[in-house]
């Protein structure tokens, strides 16, 4: 089960040994440790850090194949900036990598993204990269132009969400409560008052969160990834704190699950599953509201919806209304909770190779594009 307290960032040790090599002011380090505490204590203390970037998180991802290979610049012996590569090999020679919420800079500093960039494609040159995509953390202001410098282009590969919604949980909760829709904050209260119940999961809860999310993929026709992934997920982030189960039930009957990551100053919700059962007792509502109490309690500034809808984003910050298409989604729902709308950097990509790269920015965008360039983009979709 994971800690009932908040897990400082400290429980990374920032003390933990690299092999840097200078270059001028700085000195850069390149290493795939399993674990990287002094990185992971970068991410966790650093405005823009998230978990994905972590080494607990290129653990979970690697029985799907992607190993991590990590980027690190010093100044003064002091951690300043890095980004952790994904690399999964290709069928035939090579391999396809991406950086999601990466590169991480302490702060602006343009000498010192170019250096963190160029270690990147020092990185995808030793292990024969074919395909590379970055998506830059929110953070940033200088990467996006740079790698427009260095040949990247956007990318329509999704890495990570380019919209969210975030609460700010500096707000008592009686605010929060009341800059939700008025169809969210009155479903709340009648959660309550119609018997669901909500309470923290354990491990042995695992299956049970992955019975509703099959349940929920079932009817929304999507394949979720396999128990054995969330299995990994509890293994190597929740003895830093960084794994959450809420289970909302009826009378004992378990009804609905989330999966949240605390990290850094943020919980974020990862994943959620309903049976489908009592729908007029609203309990994804009741558990979305416990998730934004516990959050709030434990000292966590915001509480992040990961991920909605791009275009309704843009439609929202215009001020204009969803279209009727939307009015049902799961975009409209976290909508519903009064967070602010926020746009996130889009992702850009790289073909090293020079005869795919030229077609993929001049012809592409006007045929279906070759064979090669299409199955490397489908690799790279199998994130």
């Amino acid at each position: 089960m994971m800690p009932s307290k908040r897990v400082s960032p400290s429980k990374f040790d920032p003390d933990a040994p690299a092999a840097p090599v200078r270059s001028g002011a700085y000195q850069t380090a390149i290493t795939s440790d399993p674990i990287d505490a002094a990185w992971d204590h970068f991410l966790a203390t650093t405005p823009g850090g998230h978990h994905v970037q972590s080494s607990l998180w290129a653990q979970v991802k690697a029985p799907l194949g992607w190993q991590a290979t990590r980027v690190t610049v010093y100044r003064d012996g002091r951690m300043v900036a890095g980004a952790q590569v994904l690399l999964k090999s290709l069928p035939l020679a090579g391999s396809v990598a991406y950086v999601q919420n990466g590169p991480l800079l302490e702060q602006d500093d343009t000498a010192l993204a170019r250096l963190v960039l160029d270690q990147l494609h020092q990185v995808a040159k030793a292990h024969r990269v074919r395909y590379l995509i970055v998506q830059p953390p929110e953070t940033d202001t200088l990467v996006v132009p740079l790698l427009a410098d260095i040949g990247f282009g956007p990318s329509t590969v999704e890495v990570g969400p380019t919209a969210t919604v975030r609460l700010d949980l500096a707000q008592d909760l009686d605010t929060i409560l009341a800059r939700m829709k008025p169809k969210i904050r009155y479903n709340i209260r009648l959660s309550d008052r119609r018997g669901i119940a909500v309470r923290e999961g354990a491990r042995q809860d695992l299956s049970l969160f992955y019975q509703s999310l099959a349940a929920t993929s079932q009817r929304q026709g999507f394949m979720p990834y396999p128990e054995s992934y969330f299995d990994a997920m509890e293994r190597w982030l929740g003895p830093y704190g960084s794994f959450q189960l809420l289970i909302a039930s009826y009378q004992a009957e378990p009804v609905a699950t989330i999966l949240t990551v605390p990290f850094g100053d943020t919980v974020i919700y990862k994943k959620g599953g309903w049976w489908g059962q009592h729908r007029d007792r609203h309990p994804n509502e009741a558990l979305h509201w416990a998730a934004i109490q516990w959050a709030k309690s434990h000292g966590y500034r915001y509480y992040d919806f990961e991920g909605i809808d791009a275009a309704a984003a843009e439609l929202v910050l215009q001020g204009d209304p969803l279209p009727e298409s939307m009015r049902q989604s799961v975009t409209r729902f976290k909508l519903g909770f009064g967070g602010e709308v926020r746009l996130l950097p889009k992702p850009y990509d790289y073909l090293y190779n020079p005869l795919l790269r030229w077609t993929y920015r001049t012809i592409y965008p006007k045929v279906a594009g070759s064979v090669a360039l299409q199955k490397l983009r489908d690799l790279a979709h199998k994130r």
